[in-house]
């Protein structure tokens, strides 16, 4: 049961950890999107900079979504795999 309460724990912390880091890449881009508004108000910047980094910030976005998805996932398949494999073991 205890090797059982471990691989909870890692799993876990695996998602939490990816959690914290789709918080920080998710503010990220929120802060370039403030920046964007910010320094478009001003009128000086040409537009085609201003559509690079609006297409930045999504595509910032998108990336931290995708990443997000795949940790999630991947952590899931060896959190499986792990039980699968303390389940089986001889004891």
């Amino acid at each position: 049961m205890r090797k059982s309460a471990e691989l909870v724990l890692r799993f876990i912390l695996d998602i939490v950890f990816g959690i914290l880091g789709f918080i920080v890449v998710g503010l990220a881009a929120l802060a370039l999107g403030k920046f964007v508004k910010w320094i478009d108000s001003f009128d000086v910047v040409p537009s085609w900079i201003i559509k690079t980094m609006i297409a930045l910030e999504y595509g910032l976005f998108i990336a931290d979504g995708i990443a997000f998805a795949f940790l999630a996932f991947m952590s899931t398949v060896k959190f499986i795999a792990a039980v699968w494999r303390d389940r089986n073991e001889p004891h």
